[in-house]
């Protein structure tokens, strides 16, 4: 019985991720005329070329998760149980055994995701003019990326491994450790695993940083410095983001997002800070970590009484644990539209911050309707799709959020004047 299970709930998830890509890709391409919103920005040229990326894109995430599907069934199958055997065979050190299962895996992992990442970056991304990847960039990211996950996952892994197998009851003490983790990469990722893979710089332009600076200081946010990150050394896409926690904590505009004018630059930044100012990075985080508890909670349910030893002929406790991670992951996809709708609030929420810390809400829809053109974004997302998958309002909904905020802005005035 678990067995059918097991298989019916990853089937159905799979099923439904192609039917939403399919649904999603007929309903954009059914519309033939740039909606009214956007028509002062984007061509029908731009609007032709934006379903062009859409339908590439599409078809190709169809063929990743097809090929990904069939290596899942593979490992489940036929790959877990071998890698388990090897392993066994080579050191009867629980931990080491442990270390060399997920090594070999993610090895594997890594030569099959190799073909399709070259083929997104250099095909896909290259055909409409993103891509500013070379392939030495490429290939230093991938060996900066091993090394990094050796250096960081070797001593995490190896503590829960030994967790694992010195407490029967081990689900609690496996949260809280990564829990830590998650926060420690928080605070260290902006000052030290960032730069391994970009160069950032403070900001040359004094005018707009002082401006950054004045408007944090206005909601009792205080910023030493500003910083350029060099992302046009992989992509022409735009970008700005607060990342890290005390000390840690800094301001990162996309060198290609430079080109703005001031104050969309500035309103970009405003809706960031919103973040901070209506705790919604807090509030991410302790969601964050109780969806973390809960997850390895039921995970530790399905490895205690699942008979996934009989169905599978696997034995090792961490072996056991990866079905079991299959399993409920397979589960929880189907929270991703709950997940994906506190997300959603909180992008509103912080529109909202930003209409109201700049004045105005026009700089930020400029910048929308431009995000929007540059990065050929679907204009026309299936409903069910965005309701599944999109974390972020639409640019349309979002434009017309911040324009009925500055219609009811002008009728308060007007009442309070009357």
């Amino acid at each position: 019985m678990f067995l059918g299970l097991f298989l019916l709930v990853l089937v159905i998830k799979e099923i439904i991720d192609f039917y939403l890509d399919i649904r999603n890709l007929k309903y954009a391409l059914s519309h033939k005329e740039v909606p009214d919103i956007f028509k002062d920005i984007i061509t029908d040229e731009d609007f032709k070329k934006s379903q062009s990326y859409l339908k590439d894109r599409v078809i190709f995430n169809l063929w990743s998760k097809a090929f990904d599907f069939i290596f899942t069934l593979l490992f489940i199958f036929i790959l877990y149980p071998y890698i388990e055997k090897f392993v066994l065979s080579i050191t009867s050190s629980f931990i080491l055994q442990g270390l060399l299962f997920f090594g070999i895996f993610g090895l594997i992992n890594l030569i099959i995701s190799i073909p399709f990442d070259l083929y997104y970056n250099f095909v896909i991304e290259n055909k409409y003019g993103f891509n500013t990847m070379t392939p030495k960039i490429f290939i230093l990211d991938l060996i900066k990326s091993i090394i990094l996950s050796i250096i960081l996952g070797t001593p995490i892994l190896s503590i829960l491994l030994y967790i694992i197998k010195s407490d029967p009851n081990f689900w609690w003490k496996f949260a809280l450790v990564i829990i830590v983790f998650e926060i420690i990469m928080v605070y260290i990722y902006p000052i030290l695993i960032a730069p391994i893979f970009n160069k950032f710089t403070p900001l040359e332009d004094e005018d707009l940083r002082k401006k950054i600076v004045d408007l944090a200081k206005r909601v009792g946010f205080n910023i030493k410095q500003v910083f350029v990150m060099d992302a046009s050394k992989r992509t022409r896409k735009q970008n700005a983001y607060f990342t890290g926690f005390g000390k840690s904590k800094r301001v990162v505009l996309y060198d290609t997002l430079l080109s703005y004018p001031q104050e969309e630059i500035l309103a970009i930044f405003a809706h960031e800070l919103g973040h901070y100012k209506k705790r919604h990075i807090t509030i991410s985080m302790l969601t964050s970590i109780i969806f973390y508890v809960f997850y390895i909670y039921i995970t530790f349910i399905i490895f205690k009484f699942a008979p996934i030893s009989k169905y599978f002929g696997v034995q090792k406790e961490f072996t056991l644990l990866t079905y079991a991670f299959i399993f409920v992951s397979s589960l929880f996809y189907f929270l991703t539209p709950l997940v994906n709708l506190l997300s959603r609030k909180m992008e509103y929420s912080a529109d909202r911050f930003s209409a109201e810390l700049i004045g105005t809400p026009y700089p930020l829809i400029n910048t929308l309707k431009r995000l929007a053109k540059e990065n050929l974004s679907n204009l026309y997302p299936d409903p069910l799709y965005r309701t599944w998958y999109y974390s972020h309002p639409t640019p349309s909904e979002r434009i017309y959020y911040l324009l009925t905020l500055e219609r009811e802005g002008k009728n308060e005035n007007n009442n309070s004047s009357n």
